[in-house]
C-alpha cells in the first residue's frame, strides 16, 4: 500500500482534544465514607470507578447532591496539593514541544476554555511551556477542570487516582471550532477526544479530512464514561469503525482497548484494531509490557509484539523510593514520545518508513520519568532540560531492547 505524507515541507504538529486544570489531592483516603457511598454499583450507572473518569454531572445525578457540596464533604477546606494543566492532548503536545526544543519543528495546540479565572490560569500555565496554542474562548462556559482524588495507599502502597470532571466549554466545542491551520501541519493529534464529545462524535470525519490534506494522524484515547454510560457492555466508538482506517498511529491502555473493541484480551483487541485498519498500534498496561504493531507505511513493519516498560526507572525508584510521585500524565507523556520521536525520525530521514522501536524508547522512557514529579506538565527552567534529563533512559531502553544507539545509527 502507498501512503502520501506531507514530510517534504517543514515539520510541524498540531492538536485538538482535552486542555484543562487538574486539581490534585495526593492524600485522600479511599475508605472516606462519602467515597464508599459514591462508589458505583455496576457499569455506567454514575458511579466514582477507582483509577477511572466520572462525570461531575453524572455524579450529581448518582448522589442528589451538588458537585461543590460533594466536593467540600469528600476535602473539606482542604486546596489541592498542585493545581496543574492538565488533559490527555494538550499535556501530550507539551511533552512533545519539550523534547523537539532547538529543532525547527512547531507544536501547537487548538482548543477551547470559558471565559472564567480558570481559563485566565490554563493560558498562564501554557506561557510556561514552549508549545504554541489556539485557545478558543467560549463566553457563558466554564473552563474545563479535573478533580483528582490520589490514595497513596492503594495497590501495596503503589497508590491509585480517580477523576471527577467538569467539561465546561469542551462540551461545546466542535468541528466547525477546528481552525483550517490544523490541517496544515504534517502531524495531527486528536487526543482524549473523549473529553470533548462533538469533537469525538465527528472524529471520523476530522480524520479523513485530515489525511485528504497528506498529515500523519495520531489518536490518543482516555477513559470514555460518556458512552460508557449511554450503552454499558457495548464497545465504545470512536467516530464510527471507519475512523480506525484513517488513524496512522493508535495509542491506547488496555483497559480502554477492551472497552473499544469489546474483545476479552488485549491481544485480540490489538487484532481488532488491525482488522479495523489502523496504521500502527500501541497498546500499554502500565507497569506491564507495550503491546507494539506497525502494517508497514509509516513504520517499517514490525510484528505483533510486547515490548518491555523501561527497566531504567523501575530500578532508579526501587533504589530510591522518594524518587516516586505519581503516575498522572504517564500515557499522555507517552503519546508526546511516540510524536516527538517521529518527528526526530523525519528530521533525519523524511521519507518514511521509520522504526518503530526507536519512537517506543521514546514513548517508555517518557512515561515513565513522569513517575518523578507530581502532574502531568513537567515546567522547564530552562529550554531542551527534559530532553537533556531523558536522553540517558532512553540510551538505556535502545540497550534494553537490543536497538542501535542514537550515534551508530547515524
Amino acid at each position: 500500500m502507498h501512503v502520501s505524507y506531507k514530510t517534504d515541507r517543514r515539520l510541524s504538529v498540531a492538536g485538538i482534544g482535552c486542555c484543562l486544570i487538574d486539581h490534585m489531592h495526593n492524600h485522600f483516603n479511599y475508605s472516606h465514607p462519602l467515597f464508599q457511598q459514591l462508589l458505583s454499583k455496576h457499569r455506567g450507572d454514575g458511579g466514582i470507578v477507582p483509577g477511572g473518569l466520572v462525570f461531575a454531572e453524572d455524579i450529581e445525578s448518582f448522589a442528589g447532591q451538588s458537585f461543590p457540596t460533594i466536593l467540600n464533604t469528600l476535602v473539606g477546606s482542604a486546596v489541592p496539593d498542585v493545581s496543574n494543566l492538565g488533559g490527555p492532548s494538550v499535556v501530550a503536545l507539551v511533552h512533545c514541544a519539550q523534547l523537539l526544543a532547538g529543532t525547527p519543528v512547531e507544536v501547537r495546540f487548538h482548543g477551547a476554555v470559558g471565559d472564567d479565572s480558570q481559563g485566565a490560569k490554563i493560558r498562564g500555565f501554557l506561557q510556561r511551556t514552549p508549545l504554541n496554542h489556539d485557545l478558543k474562548t467560549l463566553r457563558g462556559h466554564y473552563s474545563p477542570s479535573t478533580v483528582v482524588l490520589s490514595d497513596p495507599s492503594q495497590h501495596e502502597g503503589k497508590g491509585e487516582r480517580t477523576f471527577i470532571n467538569t467539561l465546561g466549554a469542551a462540551a461545546a466545542y466542535g468541528p466547525e471550532d477546528v481552525p483550517e491551520s490544523f490541517y496544515e501541519a504534517s502531524v495531527v493529534l486528536c487526543g482524549g477526544t473523549a473529553l470533548v464529545p462533538r469533537i469525538h462524535d465527528q472524529l471520523g470525519a476530522i480524520l479523513r479530512k485530515a489525511k485528504k490534506r497528506g498529515c500523519i494522524t495520531v489518536v490518543g484515547t482516555v477513559y470514555d464514561f460518556r458512552n460508557e454510560k449511554a450503552n454499558p457492555g457495548s464497545p465504545w466508538p470512536l467516530g464510527g469503525i471507519d475512523a480506525y482506517s484513517a488513524i496512522d498511529v493508535l495509542i491506547t491502555d488496555a483497559e480502554e482497548a477492551l472497552h473499544l473493541t469489546g474483545a476479552s484480551s488485549i491481544t485480540e483487541a490489538a487484532h481488532t484494531f488491525i482488522t479495523y485498519g489502523v496504521g500502527a498500534l500501541f497498546i500499554t498496561h502500565g507497569a506491564k509490557e507495550i503491546l507494539v504493531w506497525s502494517r508497514g507505511d509509516l513504520f517499517c513493519a514490525f510484528p505483533l509484539t510486547a515490548l518491555p516498560v523501561s527497566r531504567y526507572i523501575d530500578e532508579l525508584l526501587e533504589q530510591d523510593p522518594s524518587l516516586r510521585k505519581d503516575t498522572t500524565g504517564c500515557g499522555d507523556n507517552f503519546v508526546g514520545g511516540v510524536i516527538a520521536s517521529l518527528c526526530l525520525q523525519l528530521l533525519e530521514n523524511p521519507k518514511p518508513p521509520l522504526d518503530i522501536r526507536e519512537a517506543c524508547a521514546w514513548a517508555a522512557a517518557s512515561g515513565g520519568f513522569t513517575c518523578t514529579y507530581h502532574g502531568g506538565t513537567y515546567y522547564e527552567t530552562n529550554p531542551g532540560e527534559k530532553r537533556e534529563a531523558l536522553a540517558s533512559i532512553v540510551a538505556a531502553y535502545r540497550q534494553q531492547v537490543g536497538l542501535a544507539s542514537e550515534g551508530e545509527r547515524t
